[in-house]
């Protein structure tokens, strides 16, 4: 691994610490971490330092905002463009004064939700559709003219799930050129315990549905629940390789296997870096 997002998250907060404090707090650690790591880890990746890092050797990072809560105002999103932020999720599951998201009924963008989709464009940033809710989905794919990607979702048609997109979401984002990643919390692939199995099943539709250029693996092992919460047989990152694997056994191809595991989401995130 070279590369991966590192989450700005303020959703949830103690009564005593704002959103615009946590963020703070967060970014903070993130901009300590190459002095930390002597230089192993890369904050914020430029696409030079992506292309020099060798896996195993060196770790890029590119910031992601999940949930827009620290914002005030639309004007105050720079700031975290400034700070390394590059992918943009308007919501994290609960409706806020950006939009609606996929726990908190079926509303879509607010008016100020609207303008804010304008300014990621205006800056050149990601929108991530991942917590969104479908009615919101629609209506950032009507609003937004920027790259387009679903960091860590799976496939309705396999899971229904609110957190899963519909074939008509995945096709509408691959076709802008983004790509769709499969989220591995065991709660989006499958009821019950869920396998390398069902994770497979949601990989092979998202690319009978989007191609394999429109497809990834967003693992979402930062989500703040424990391996047990993975699907069986995947503990770590270490463990991934069993997805291409899976891959391999349904007979998907080699070269598509490399742009599902990291190619085609290095060619989108790697398009807005410094």
């Amino acid at each position: 691994m070279t590369l991966a997002c590192a989450t700005l998250f303020c959703a949830k907060h103690e009564d005593e610490e704002t959103p615009q404090e946590l963020a703070d707090q967060q970014l903070a650690y993130y901009e300590a971490l190459p002095g930390r790591s002597g230089g192993r880890i890369i904050w914020p990746a430029d696409v030079l330092d992506v292309s020099q890092t060798q896996p195993g050797k060196g770790l890029c990072l590119i910031g992601l905002i999940e949930g827009c809560e620290p914002l005030r105002e639309v004007t105050d999103l720079e700031p975290y463009y400034r700070r390394g932020i590059r992918v943009v999720g308007l919501t994290w599951n609960h409706n806020n004064r950006w939009a609606g998201g996929c726990g908190g009924g079926n509303s879509g963008l607010t008016p100020e939700g609207v303008e804010l989709v304008k300014e990621i464009d205006r800056l050149g940033m990601i929108h991530d559709v991942s917590h969104l809710s479908r009615t919101s989905v629609d209506d950032l794919l009507g609003a937004a003219r920027g790259m387009v990607i679903a960091s860590h979702v799976g496939a309705a048609a396999v899971y229904d799930h609110v957190r899963n997109l519909t074939d008509e979401h995945l096709k509408a984002v691959t076709q802008r050129g983004g790509v769709v990643s499969l989220v591995l919390y065991e709660k989006f692939l499958a009821a019950g315990r869920a396998t390398i199995a069902d994770a497979t099943r949601h990989l092979m539709h998202m690319l009978e549905v989007c191609g394999p250029d429109g497809v990834g693996i967003g693992s979402d092992m930062d989500g703040g629940f424990g391996p047990d919460r993975l699907p069986n047989g995947i503990r770590s990152a270490s463990d991934l390789p069993k997805l291409a694997d899976a891959l391999a056994a349904e007979g998907v191809p080699d070269t598509d296997i490399q742009k599902v595991c990291g190619g085609n989401l290095r060619r989108v995130l790697t398009a807005v870096m410094l």
